[in-house]
């Protein structure tokens, strides 16, 4: 492992200790590529952490170009995730006054909980999770806020389709609003019952307010599938497991985290092996505290070990590259409770299309009817049959097919 991964990795806590510290410094002052490192902090969405702490404890080892740049990305970062807060808030009072319900989810609220300060997360949107019979109404409000829609409308007579993909919507101002529904989240192999996460919600005291939110235990099911579903490419994701679980190590989790309702509700939504890996990951990679019985749980399973391994040995400072299409679907396969299951889930995720594929000129016009057949081999020519790809490579190739705006 470089100096630079490493370093990477010594960052990728929210409170770093005085072991941690040190080491940190140690790296700082020895040889380093410091635009690689930079590089590799904005790929894995972590240059908050990397810059606060690389600042505060060892400014003197930065080049003064770099300390200088460091600082100006850490303030504009500190206003702009203000700012979403802020609008995070102002958006869920409105859904509340007209009666919608609007669970928010990852973003500030992920951030506030899990790193004890909404600054010291990366997030670029606002995700918030709305009930299907409701989309309608929610979409209304926000094209009256003046926000628009980033691929199309949504039609009043598609309130109970599912569409399988996210309802995303923009305003001027870049802020990107990310609407899902129990019929959008498409990477759950059972439907979320929005109904009984909404039993479930608990006050939880953020940005001098108090919002309902989802407990310790669903936040940790919620960010294990959102990790999986990107195959853990990025350390972020991991780091968010992680300090979910340091905080509740420290004693500041309302309420605390009740791993056994965590595991059940995995267990009901089949996503037990998603939540064990997610475990498995935060607690090989940045040594996340784990009570005794949950590693144990966590190790006694050998099929997530093995992916466990995989995905240490993808992981570089760039940013793990993409899995080719088979990997890919194998990698569904295995995340499954057994092997028939995780057949079904990832046929199920290689057949429906999402937004970005609606777009794609192959999935267009007199083929539009065919989506399940052709997706399979859309995927096939996005990320390749066998080769490997870099992460910019199909990033670009994704960005091809997505509408522009006007």
């Amino acid at each position: 492992m470089t100096p630079e991964e490493q370093l990477l990795l010594a960052c990728a806590h929210a409170h770093v200790e005085a072991e941690n510290a040190e080491r940190i410094r140690a790296l700082a002052a020895g040889p380093m590529d410091w635009p690689a490192l930079t590089k590799g902090a904005a790929a894995h969405n972590l240059a908050p952490l990397v810059f606060r702490h690389l600042l505060n404890l060892c400014s003197e080892s930065l080049p003064a170009e770099l300390r200088a740049r460091y600082e100006r990305g850490l303030q504009g970062h500190e206003r702009w995730n203000l700012y979403l807060t802020a609008e995070l808030l102002r958006l869920l009072e409105r859904f509340r006054a007209e009666g919608i319900l609007a669970i928010p989810y990852k973003g500030p609220v992920l951030a506030a909980q899990a790193y004890g300060d909404v600054v010291l997360r990366q997030f670029a949107d606002l995700d918030i999770a709305v009930r299907q019979r409701d989309m309608p109404r929610a979409q209304e409000l926000l094209l009256a806020d003046g926000y628009e829609s980033s691929y199309g409308p949504f039609l009043p007579g598609e309130a109970r389709k599912a569409q399988h993909s996210e309802y995303q919507y923009i305003r001027s101002a870049g802020v990107v609003v990310e609407l899902q529904t129990d019929a959008t989240l498409r990477y759950y192999p059972r439907p979320l019952d929005l109904d009984a996460l909404e039993r479930r919600l608990v006050p939880f005291a953020f940005a001098g307010c108090e919002v309902m939110a989802p407990s310790a235990a669903d936040t940790l099911v919620l960010v294990s599938v959102h990790g999986t579903k990107h195959y853990w490419e990025r350390l972020l994701w991991v780091c968010d497991i992680a300090e979910l679980a340091r905080q509740d190590d420290r004693g500041n989790l309302p309420g605390g985290l009740a791993w056994d309702e965590a595991f059940a509700r995995a267990e009901e939504f089949r996503v037990g092996r998603m939540l064990r890996l997610a475990l498995w990951v935060a607690r090989h990679f940045l040594d996340a505290p784990l009570p005794d019985e949950v590693v144990r749980e966590v190790e006694a399973d050998p099929v997530v070990r093995g992916m466990g391994e995989g995905i240490w040995s993808r992981f570089s400072l760039e940013g793990s590259a993409q899995l080719p299409a088979l990997p890919r679907f194998w990698f569904r396969v295995r995340s499954g409770k057994t092997f028939w299951q995780g057949l079904r889930y990832a046929s199920r995720i290689a057949t429906l299309p999402t937004n970005v594929d609606r777009a794609d000129a192959a999935l267009r016009g007199r083929f539009s009817g065919a989506y399940a057949v052709l997706r399979p081999l859309l995927l096939l020519r996005r990320y390749g049959f066998r080769r490997w790809k870099p992460r910019e490579e199909v990033e670009d190739a994704a960005e091809e097919a997505r509408p522009r705006q006007p």
